[in-house]
């Protein structure tokens, strides 16, 4: 008996929506700051990234797609 949409369960799946992110790596008492603006599985990818090259600390904080727009470089 095939599957109507009825009985599929719905997608939770929020690997491939962007996701927007303020990033504060810290490594030796210095700390940059990064912004992303990707799926959730590159964010966990580049936090993984940090950690690997040696980050003390890794912190996100969530942000709008506005304000993320608005920490873009603009054009001259």
């Amino acid at each position: 008996m095939p599957k109507t949409q009825r009985h599929t369960l719905p997608l939770t799946n929020m690997s491939s929506s962007l996701c927007y992110y303020r990033c504060f790596v810290t490594k030796s008492g210095k700390t940059e700051e990064y912004g992303y603006g990707l799926p959730w599985k590159d964010v966990q990818q580049e936090v993984d990234k940090h950690y690997n090259e040696g980050a003390d600390a890794v912190e996100l904080e969530m942000i709008t797609k506005e304000e993320f727009n608005d920490r873009l470089p603009k054009p001259y």
